[in-house]
């Protein structure tokens, strides 16, 4: 007895220890837990604010692209459209101002140029004191006068170029629009005058309209010298009040980079990521702007999706510290179970972390990638992980499979040989019952399952290359409701995968279907940029073609005039020899543009020549011969020594008597270096013929133009009975246009 008072203290005193010892780890645990939720928030606020920056950059990416590829095609028009100006030049510069305003014909040529430019409205032509003398909106050119208007103005200094003048609503037109100039000069460089097109703004609109701005996003085009706006999307609602400039932040800008930049203002009360670039050689700037706050709805978005998994982590160790701190209060004869317990609860713990760590750095990997193989990859290996499944797949129904059958796309942890087509369509069969309302198809064992057929072991299991019992199918379907298509997981043995790793693989498919639509989507806009890549440079082959042809017509031209004015004694002789020749060359070339300058048909161009004096029997003028397509560099010499003969005929030979004939024929026969003509023209029944006593155009373009250009070998035979001349030449293959050499 003497000892049983001790034997209390000393348990009291133990049991003291074992309250104060479990208070202690309480408080330690608590202190733990605050520093796990201070640490969980602050990871989370460095991932959203390090979102955010990326987001925000992307914007500013996205402006400085769309400014640089909007800058470069609207380089493109002005130079274009400089070019219809010089060729419509061309076509005045010989006339005066009355015979211009009065001249239908040249009205039809100058419309013409603007139809093949759908950027512009219409074309503008005004004298030196800036009275309207032409225009493509009708003819003839109503009462207007230019001379207030800036564009005017400017081209009186004779270096001033192409200018585009300032916004205005047409005079004439009444329209919303902005005019590019230049100047006419005569000869002696003195100011005869402007020529001018009226751009169209729903051109610029409909293309503009086509970019994938963010919400709020704007394009402006604005002359560099007075910030002007020209064009703007969206448009005002009356087509010219635009949505002014800030010019203190351009200013500030284009002073440190004149070319191109990015420059942050305020607008409208909102703040803006604006980026500007320079239209080629022109004094103007495209500007592509966006809202900063465009990235708050994606960025809540994703910053939902992160803090879904640090709300499961922070609540999952708020749960474990409280639980801690309950237990290490309790009294000391249940600390073997409270440590058994904690070492439970904390591989759950682990278990919870690991997985939250492969979704985490699946998640943060998916985000940066747009490969759709990868992705599938990423996803598959992630899904294995967190499974514990011994092999994993992703199967997908491509465009030209049948309903009933998938394909395999990415595989993992299994021999792709095993995956033939038999067990795809065996798969689709398995899950497609669910498959179709988008639900996950899961079974503990597919050898006891009605779903797969007879229950004998084995007998209703794909046939994938080993025993398959524990089963997973997960549906990937994209934000729009289409189908990806399916995660199949497969084990062993029975009952691996549970309702938690079933929730897992439903967020997995989540995360992949973001994935594999951003992944489509950056498909597609690398396939829009490589198309609008290879528009950019057919345009500028067809350009230099373009450049080509002009110099050569415009060669043949003064060869004509040179030739003609040789051959003929007096104004009138020379204007009817000049213009019919003309014609021949104008009709040549009207079947080379409607081949798109490759060939013309030798057929349609004696047609056109012959026909006029043809009888209504047809036996007048014969023409035989095998279809002929003439090159480009052919053409034009042949039609006109065509020309040649049937204007001599109609003046002097067979067809200028009723009882006159002409039979042309001609033969190929094929080259080396293309094929060998032999045409032949034959008149009969005319007046006698007689060698001429002095050569003639006709007979220098036979002898010397065909000879020299096509190297060809022209007889002309002048027989009492009838003229016959007979042209041997070579025509080469012609090259596609716009090769490149």
């Amino acid at each position: 007895m003497q000892f049983q008072p001790s034997t209390r203290a000393f348990k009291s005193t133990l049991s003291q220890k074992q309250r104060r010892r479990s208070l202690t780890r309480g408080r330690i645990a608590l202190i733990m837990g605050l520093f796990g939720v201070a640490f969980i928030a602050i990871t989370f606020g460095y991932i959203a604010w390090e979102q955010r920056d990326r987001l925000l950059q992307q914007i500013e990416d996205n402006t400085r692209s769309n400014a640089f590829f909007l800058a470069d095609h609207a380089s493109r028009l002005f130079e274009v459209s400089d070019l219809a100006l010089q060729k419509t030049a061309t076509l005045i510069e010989e006339q005066n101002w009355n015979t211009i305003g009065s001249s239908h014909a040249l009205w039809d040529e100058v419309r013409a140029i603007k139809g093949t430019l759908p950027y512009i409205e219409d074309i503008w032509l005004n004298d030196s004191d800036g009275l309207l003398r032409m225009t493509t909106a009708e003819f003839p050119a109503p009462f207007s006068s230019a001379v207030e208007r800036d564009i005017f103005i400017a081209q009186k200094n004779p270096s001033t170029g192409l200018f585009v003048g300032a916004p205005i609503i047409g005079s004439v037109t009444r329209r919303p629009t902005f005019l590019a100039s230049r100047r006419l000069e005569f000869p002696d460089g003195s100011f005869r005058g402007i020529m001018s097109v009226t751009a169209s703004l729903a051109y610029f609109n409909t293309h503009w309209s086509e970019l994938r701005l963010p919400k709020g996003g704007q394009v402006t085009l604005f002359r560099a010298s007075d910030t002007a706006v020209l064009a703007q999307f969206p448009p005002p609602a009356d087509g010219i009040s635009f949505m002014p400039l800030e010019k203190d932040g351009f200013a500030n800008a284009a002073a440190r980079n004149p070319r191109f930049g990015t420059f942050v203002y305020k607008a409208a009360g909102e703040e803006r990521i604006g980026s500007y670039h320079k239209v080629g050689v022109f004094p103007l700037y495209v500007q592509v702007s966006a809202p900063r706050q465009a990235y708050w709805a994606p960025w809540v978005a994703q910053t939902r999706l992160y803090g879904v998994f640090a709300l499961v982590a922070l609540l999952a160790l708020i749960a474990l510290t409280a639980f801690a701190s309950q237990q290490f209060r309790e009294q000391a004869q249940n600390a073997a179970l409270l440590e058994q317990d904690v070492a439970l609860r904390t591989s759950e713990l682990q278990a919870e972390t690991t997985a939250l760590e492969i979704l985490n750095r699946t998640v943060s990997s998916l985000a940066a990638e747009l490969d759709i193989e990868r992705i599938v990859q990423k996803v598959i290996d992630a899904g294995v992980e967190l499974t514990g499944a011994q092999f994993g797949s992703f199967f997908y129904r491509g465009e030209n499979d049948p309903p009933e059958c998938f394909t395999l796309y990415a595989l993992a942890g299994a021999s792709r040989g095993a995956f033939n087509a038999a067990s795809a369509g065996y798969s689709a069969k398995v899950f497609e019952p669910r498959f179709s309302r988008e639900k996950v198809v899961r079974s503990d064992d597919i050898t006891f399952d009605s779903r797969f057929g007879p229950n004998a072991p084995y007998t209703g299991t794909p046939d994938w290359g080993r025993p398959v019992r524990s089963y997973l199918a997960v549906p990937v379907v994209s934000r729009t409701g289409e189908v990806h298509g399916a995660l199949l997981f497969g084990h062993g043995k029975a009952g691996v995968f549970t309702e938690r790793t079933e929730r897992l693989m439903v967020g997995l498919a989540g995360q992949a279907a973001i994935a594999l639509d951003n992944g489509h989507l950056y498909r597609a806009a690398q396939h829009e940029i490589n198309e609008r890549k290879h528009a950019q440079a057919q345009q500028s082959l067809l350009i230099r073609e373009l450049h080509h042809r002009v110099k050569n017509t415009l060669a043949t031209v003064q060869a004509v005039v040179g030739a003609t004015a040789r051959a003929t004694s007096n104004v009138d002789e020379f204007y009817q020899a000049f213009v019919g020749r003309i014609i021949s060359l104008a009709n040549t070339h009207s079947l080379l543009t409607e081949a798109l300058w490759q060939t013309a048909s030798l057929r349609e161009l004696m047609e056109k020549e012959l026909s006029p004096y043809n009888d209504d029997t047809g036996a007048r003028v014969l023409i035989e011969g095998t279809p002929v397509e003439l090159p480009s560099d052919a053409a034009v010499p042949i039609g006109m020594a065509i020309h040649e003969l049937t204007t001599n005929a109609a003046k002097y030979g067979a067809l200028s008597v009723s009882t006159g004939r002409v039979a042309v024929n001609w033969t190929t026969d094929p080259d080396i270096e293309g094929e060998r003509l032999r045409l032949e023209w034959r008149e009969t029944g005319g007046p006698k013929v007689s060698r001429p006593k002095r050569q003639g155009f006709g007979s220098r373009l036979l002898h010397r133009v065909l000879t020299t250009q096509l190297n060809a070998h022209v007889e002309t035979n002048y027989d009492p009975g009838g003229l016959h001349v007979t042209i041997d030449a070579l025509l080469k293959k012609s090259e596609p246009l716009g090769s490149v050499h």
